[in-house]
């Protein structure tokens, strides 16, 4: 075969070449439909979490300057339920597994998400930060989960459904606290 024939049948080996790969099953499509909610939707849940806990420690402690210890209590409390759902938050995002083949594309940047603060002047009976460390927060994008091999496509769609139910029930623990 000479190259002229070669050359005038390239393209279609190409073409050939990229129409002929595996096609990505339903369950698949939906896994990773699925996985980009769980990111929206955590990234949501975090950043709502953040900024309902930032105002809390200054806010008990000009409770206990006027002399408000019911408030003060009640503030801490707060504080306490927050910080478990935070502890729950980040104990479920180290279950999160991504979809075989795809990129990790969701920020994981929690700069100042700092847990390791300090009630001077209070104590909060049973609220209690040693048990976990938050601080840095960087995310270096190396998920808690890894996916066993040999999964079938269902059977990864079956655990995406079930980071998103756990983490729904999770926001809607956060939305009642906060009711």
């Amino acid at each position: 075969m000479n190259s002229t024939k070669l050359w005038a049948l390239m393209p279609m080996i190409v073409l050939l070449a990229a129409c002929g790969g595996p096609q990505e099953s339903a369950s698949i499509k939906e896994a990773k439909a699925v996985h980009e909610q769980l990111t929206r939707i955590g990234s949501e849940l975090h950043d709502a979490l953040m900024v309902a806990m930032a105002p809390l420690e200054d806010n008990i402690d000009s409770a206990m300057m006027a002399g408000d210890t019911l408030l003060a209590a009640e503030l801490a409390k707060l504080e306490g339920q927050l910080d478990r759902i935070d502890v729950r938050f980040h104990d479920w995002s180290e279950t999160v597994v991504e979809i075989p083949g795809q990129a990790c594309t969701h920020d994981h940047d929690h700069s100042g998400h700092d847990h390791g603060h300090a009630h001077d002047g209070h104590d909060h009976a049973d609220h209690n930060h040693d048990d976990h460390d938050h601080s840095g927060h960087d995310h270096n994008h190396d998920h808690g989960a890894q996916l066993p091999e040999g999964l079938s496509d269902e059977e990864i769609l079956e655990i995406q459904q079930a980071l998103k139910m756990a983490l729904d029930s999770l926001k809607a623990d956060f939305d009642r606290i906060l009711d």
